[in-house]
């Protein structure tokens, strides 16, 4: 890995000027699902491709394979159809892109085709960091899919992503439960379907998605999963909170009209077996909100025990957004169990930009460890002040209901070293002295000169 990823984005960035940054994916990766389709099929049909890159009909050509190969979904007309034609990008860079997919030697990766599952995921990833905003809408950096994936740990079952934006929730839950998961998917942009498609394709998902608004177009009204795995839209203001029916099953506390965060999770909570399992990314006001549906609703998932756990995330984790976030994980049958889990994950977080952080593989796994433990029942020590608490059910229910960490986890102790301090202070007082000492010598020698 490397080589080809960097060649490809810089090609990528040929198309400025042509096309918005926010359409690169749609040209790029279709290129890399056209090569995997026909290297499984062990067709001719790439390097048909590659032998006509440079002439007038390339555009149309890949139009019709990709027409070829993409399903038809219900309620949707393809939207890649004639992309390429449409596009009016120049042959000259329709063919660097075909020739530099070309170049990668997946005889030489021990992965094979799965290879260039590796690059379509490595393109998400890097397209979305240069489309600010609306590249965040879609793609949910790969640490905070890792916490989630690893805490709930999904080994068999369907796992049901209602916001499923590019399947990123999907390939990471694959790699736990592999052949046993089945993945079921909504989103609401039909491109992003289709790339969504092409990712699950690409790494061997068992994977069904349909086109619509989640929120008042459930796709799967029947469906109940053994994990729903989301990071849904932050926030969400003018959500259509008026076309819902007043009976819309799915709701069991209040509907906020003007903040769909807490529809979203009597969504989530409606599509869960008695026994289900969900973790999903949250905006911190959530966590906190006095909203009277908010709170309510609040209050009866802690009436309903049915909070698990609630971890708070370091700033900077999403591309394009500031808002501070965290995870919560619902379990629908913690049987005895009387405690939350709150963690604060805040200190965890690694700049790997001046705009975003990461969370490591280590700390991914020392979380997760924890969690599990919680569930488990083990017999360790779950409070550790500014990092975890346990807390009981009827204490948050008293605390007004609030399910931010920090409340309960309190702030890490500093261990003060006096002797350090009082050389600190010695060494302060020493420099302003100094600095007096040469103020008043430039003083002394500013009145000589107005004398």
């Amino acid at each position: 890995m490397g080589k080809y990823e960097n060649e490809l984005f810089k090609t990528a960035n040929k198309l400025r000027g042509k096309i918005p940054p926010s359409d690169y994916k749609f040209y790029v990766l279709p290129l890399v699902f056209i090569r995997y389709m026909s290297e499984k099929n062990k067709d001719e049909k790439w390097n048909e491709i590659v032998k006509s890159s440079n002439e007038e009909e390339i555009a149309s050509l890949l139009d019709a394979e990709l027409m070829s190969i993409l399903p038809q979904f219900e309620n949707i007309s393809n939207p890649y159809e004639d992309i390429y034609a449409s596009s009016n990008l120049p042959v000259r860079t329709i063919k660097e892109l075909i020739s530099l997919i070309n170049e990668i030697d997946l005889k030489n990766n021990s992965g094979k085709i799965d290879y260039l599952g590796q690059i379509y995921e490595y393109f998400i990833g890097n397209f979305a960091a240069t489309e600010g905003n609306r590249g965040g809408e879609f793609f949910t950096p790969p640490s905070v899919v890792n916490l989630l994936v690893n805490m709930l740990n999904p080994q068999e079952g369907i796992v049901y992503d209602p916001a499923c934006g590019t399947g990123g929730m999907f390939i990471q839950s694959n790699k736990y439960g592999s052949s046993r998961l089945k993945f079921m998917g909504q989103e609401q942009n039909c491109k992003t379907i289709l790339l969504a498609y092409m990712n699950g394709v690409l790494h061997g998902l068992d994977l069904q998605i349909k086109s619509g608004d989640t929120l008042l177009n459930d796709r799967f009204p029947e469906l109940k999963a053994d994990f729903v795995i989301s990071n849904p839209p932050f926030n969400m203001k003018d959500w259509g909170a008026g076309q819902l029916s007043p009976d819309d099953p799915r709701v069991f506390g209040m509907v906020n009209k003007n903040n769909a965060n807490y529809m979203w999770i009597q969504h989530f909570v409606y599509h869960l077996k008695p026994d289900g399992k969900t973790g999903f990314v949250i905006s911190n006001g959530a966590l906190t909100s006095s909203n009277e549906a908010d709170l309510l609703t609040r209050r009866k998932m802690l009436e309903k025990n049915i909070i698990d756990c609630v971890v708070q995330l370091p700033d900077k984790m999403f591309i394009g957004t500031a808002i501070p976030s965290a995870l919560i994980f619902i379990d629908m049958n913690r049987g005895e169990n009387d405690k939350i889990l709150f963690i604060d994950a805040g200190k965890y977080g690694e700049s790997v930009s001046k705009t975003q952080k990461i969370i490591s593989e280590t700390n991914i796994e020392n979380i997760s460890r924890l969690y599990h433990s919680f569930k488990d029942g083990k017999k360790i020590k779950y409070n550790e002040k500014g990092y975890s608490f346990a807390a009981a059910v009827q204490d948050v229910i008293s605390n007004g209901c609030k399910l931010m960490p920090s409340i309960y986890t309190g702030v890490e102790e500093q261990i003060i070293n006096q002797e350090e301090n009082e050389a600190k202070i010695k060494e302060l007082k020493r420099k302003l002295s100094e600095q007096i000492k040469m103020s008043n010598r430039m003083a002394d020698v500013l009145l000589k000169g107005l004398g």
